[in-house]
């Protein structure tokens, strides 16, 4: 049961701050490519990159908070592929290909890049 406390907890969380990321960002980016979206998935790999080598050398007693309420409900709420996935089919169907190169390669890319990033700093 404490468990699903401090993952709700950090859920919570995650899923405001994303909200209100999106909701900045929203109100001074005009453009077609889902900048919200890409913002929130590079720095929440950054912090998983970040967390993971952080708690890697701890003992497994000390990492419940860490893991269970950031990682996995916190970041696991900030976080979504979901919404990558439809953004990139509405700039398909929108006829944005440029946008949806650059939205699905950067993503990937980038975010790959920022948990290795994340990993360091934190390590």
């Amino acid at each position: 049961m404490e468990l699903i406390i401090i993952i709700g907890i950090g859920g919570v969380a995650g899923a405001l701050t994303r909200f209100g990321v999106g909701q900045i960002v929203g109100r001074y980016y005009f453009m077609r490519f889902p900048l919200a979206t890409f913002l929130i998935n590079v720095t929440g790999s950054f912090l998983l990159g970040f967390s993971a080598a952080h708690i890697s050398g701890l003992p497994t007693d000390h990492v419940i908070i860490e893991r269970y309420g950031f990682q996995i409900g916190f970041l696991g709420a900030y976080t979504t592929h979901s919404t990558f996935a439809y953004e990139s089919i509405r700039l398909v169907e929108d006829g944005e290909w440029k946008n949806f190169f650059a939205y699905i390669a950067g993503s990937a890319i980038v975010g790959v890049v920022c948990c290795g990033i994340g990993y360091v700093c934190g390590a």
